[in-house]
């Protein structure tokens, strides 16, 4: 790695940027608080294939996959205190590289602002799947890491990662930790799944949930007695639930209805907004399945967890629109930027008329 890439890092560091991105021909730019600066005064980067400095960034296994694929992921370690998860890859000019910065500092449920629901699946919750959903960026793993670090601070369980790649390396303390990458120490997710299930764990964490052969070894699992978590690429609690019945084949739709019903015990779906001050704000969807949502889920009707979810008084569900309204009620967002994040944004208007 040449010295105006490692400039760029020790900036992007010191800015408390969250990505960086290199371009072939182009000058680096830093995503900081959702926003994205171009780094005027730093050198074009320059990457080209073939090259020793190409070679520096993968391993062997690495470097075969991106030249079958044109483009890989990887992960490294920058001093004691930060990791950087990278994506290299071919696109029309050149090659591109994009690095997501992730301090080794796990930070608590209250310092990212987390809800009471993290805490309590964290000490609690023995058995089920549990899922942080949202669009890329938004701090999914990040709120992992947290329930990870407070499980292995506060309660005795042997626990798997898999992940793809590893972000944060945790070591053990009162738990047994083992965290295994896909394409380093396991194949794929799901042959790192149906080994688990000979590795006597207590609680397993899938990095991601990209296909049906995942799922299905995920909800096994979970069927079985586990504490399962896992994180998508999805917008809300009931795209989730479609997305998972979607990813099967038609026969095994109605099977995966009643093991869903049976095994889900929450989605939080999460965004970072921009705050009035500056940084980030952490806003949230959250879905609690009670023996109502079961029933609603196994009847194949998930389009009514909405109404749930916006007649709750329990506690228990939440809106991503109502906890945006109240952000914007409480003076740390704006009401442009609720609505620009809202699924519905007639109901941030509704919900900040309800008193």
């Amino acid at each position: 790695m040449n010295n105006n890439v490692i400039k760029i890092i020790d900036l992007a560091i010191n800015r408390n940027a969250s990505d960086i991105h290199l371009q072939t021909g182009q000058k680096p730019i830093l995503r900081i608080s959702g926003k994205l600066f171009v780094v005027e005064d730093a050198e074009p980067f320059f990457l080209m294939e073939g090259t020793p400095e190409f070679e520096e960034y993968l391993n062997k296994e690495q470097l075969e996959y991106f030249t079958k694929n044109g483009n890989v992921d990887f992960a490294f370690s920058y001093g004691n205190e930060y990791r950087l998860r990278g994506n290299l890859f071919r696109q029309a000019s050149g090659l591109s590289l994009s690095l997501r910065v992730i301090s080794n500092r796990i930070l608590s449920f209250e310092q990212l602002g987390l809800p009471p629901i993290f805490r309590n699946i964290a000490e609690d919750y023995r058995q089920g799947f549990f899922l942080i959903v949202g669009p890329t960026g938004q701090g999914k793993t990040t709120s992992l890491a947290a329930v990870l670090n407070h499980m292995n601070k506060n309660r005795e369980a042997h626990i798997i990662t898999i992940e793809d790649p590893i972000e944060y390396v945790i070591l053990n303390d009162r738990c047994i930790i083992e965290q295994r990458e896909v394409g380093t120490h396991t194949s794929t997710f799901q042959n790192a799944l149906r080994a688990s299930m000979r590795q006597d764990p207590d609680v397993i964490i899938v990095g991601e949930m990209r296909d049906y052969e995942t799922m299905q070894a995920a909800l096994t699992l979970a069927e079985t007695g586990h504490l399962v978590f896992s994180t998508m690429h999805t917008n809300n609690s009931v795209q989730t639930i479609d997305r998972i019945i979607d990813a099967f084949p038609e026969e095994k739709q109605k099977q995966v209805h009643i093991q869903l019903a049976s095994t889900l015990t929450g989605v939080i779906s999460q965004r970072l907004v921009p705050g009035v001050d500056g940084g980030l704000v952490y806003a949230y969807e959250q879905l609690i399945v009670t023996d109502a949502v079961r029933n609603i889920i196994r009847t194949e009707k998930s389009e009514q967890i909405y109404n749930a979810l916006q007649s709750s008084e329990g506690g228990e569900m939440l809106r991503l629109e109502q906890c945006l309204a109240k952000l914007v009620r409480d003076g740390k967002i704006t009401l442009e930027n609720a609505r620009h994040f809202a699924m519905n944004r007639d109901l941030i208007d509704m919900f900040l008329n309800y008193t």
